[in-house]
């Protein structure tokens, strides 16, 4: 099935659709990628400007950009345009250029499509604003939480149960199956009866899932699809709000237990130019770094690349500067950063 192509709410009414006309799509993508290449360079109030960038991409992606539809339609479209090669190579490039470039950035500057630009990282960011606002310190076990969880899954099912009643739901509507397959993981996470590590494989699961459909020409629609299509789905929607309300309770549970294209990310994140690593020399284990890290990236043995987002959190809270940026195919030196020759380390 050929992805949709006149989605509605855009800004402007022609795609990037050949190398003459307009090319506001992937001048807008492109952007947002030398932003975060200049930004993430300057230390002092990178996080602040970390959500400026989040949430001038979300409006990108809401009001510019035709093609992604959604993290399962960036795999889907590449595949998609694999198979133009070598009869409509101008059409083929349209399909391939957002996966081919976050591809590209990804083995240059690291994983900083996850962290600073997916417009589906951000509004979970935003759950987790909204959790860090009511609780403080982490999200720990207590009933009235395990409780408020099983009211959101038990919810989300009937909304499931209603939206079959008329509608293809293994086809048409299947990310609602994501969204309850997310809630009920967190919900087996925070009663202790999974862990949170080896349930991050599950991830490997949705990626064969995507490209069987794909291969196989059934279409999944992905959570945030609602805002590339030009026809009603009202499920995208619904599990894009699931998304976020598990954020509240764990930080980007969909990055972690079940986004295909995070999954993709990380194994290409293995063989990166850069990566952010903790120096044992310099680290007390005060856990500030741990704390900050949202996708839980960071545990006893170091920062795991394949989870690693790239948001710079850990680096900026670090206050020895023992986490750091390293170019592992260089000569293993730390990258300088802007005020590094300024800072005084404190002694133990």
């Amino acid at each position: 099935m050929q992805p949709e192509r006149i989605p509605l709410y855009k800004l402007f009414d022609a795609p990037f659709l050949s190398l003459d006309d307009t090319s506001v799509e992937m001048g807008a993508i492109l952007f947002l990628f030398l932003a975060v290449a200049l930004i993430a360079q300057v230390r002092r109030r990178r996080q602040l400007a970390r959500w400026l960038v989040r949430l001038v991409s979300l409006v990108v992606f809401f009001y510019v950009v035709y093609s992604c539809l959604g993290v399962f339609g960036m795999i889907r479209n590449g595949l998609y345009g694999l198979t133009l090669l070598g009869s409509a190579y101008t059409e083929s490039f349209y399909w391939m250029a957002l996966p081919v470039v976050v591809v590209c950035v990804t083995l240059t500057r690291g994983s900083v499509f996850c962290g600073w630009i997916c417009p589906t990282g951000t509004l979970q960011d935003l759950g987790g604003w909204v959790r860090n606002r009511v609780v403080k310190g982490p999200v720990r076990r207590t009933r009235l939480r395990l409780a408020l969880l099983a009211l959101s899954l038990a919810a989300f099912l009937a909304l499931v149960v209603w939206q079959s009643v008329e509608r293809q739901l293994f086809v048409e509507d299947s990310s609602l199956h994501w969204g309850a397959s997310l809630l009920l993981i967190v919900f087996l996470v925070l009663a202790g009866k999974a862990d949170d590590v080896p349930s991050r494989s599950l991830r490997a699961v949705s990626l064969v899932a995507i490209f069987v459909s794909a291969l196989s020409r059934i279409p999944i629609t992905s959570p945030v699809h609602f805002a590339f299509t030009s026809r009603g789905d009202p499920a995208s929607a619904m599990t894009t709000l699931v998304i976020v309300v598990a954020a509240v309770f764990v930080g980007r549970a969909w990055c972690r237990y079940l986004c295909p294209w995070g999954y993709l990310v990380g194994k290409l994140q293995r063989f990166a130019r850069l990566r952010i690593v903790r120096d044992p020399a310099r680290c007390d284990d005060c856990g500030q770094c741990a704390r900050k890290c949202e996708v839980g990236a960071i545990d006893s043995s170091g920062i795991r690349p394949e989870h690693c987002q790239f948001c710079y959190a850990c680096v900026d809270a670090c206050p020895r500067g023992a986490c750091e940026v390293v170019d592992v195919w260089g000569n293993q030196e730390p990258l300088a950063q802007p005020g590094d020759r300024d800072r005084v380390l404190p002694r133990a």
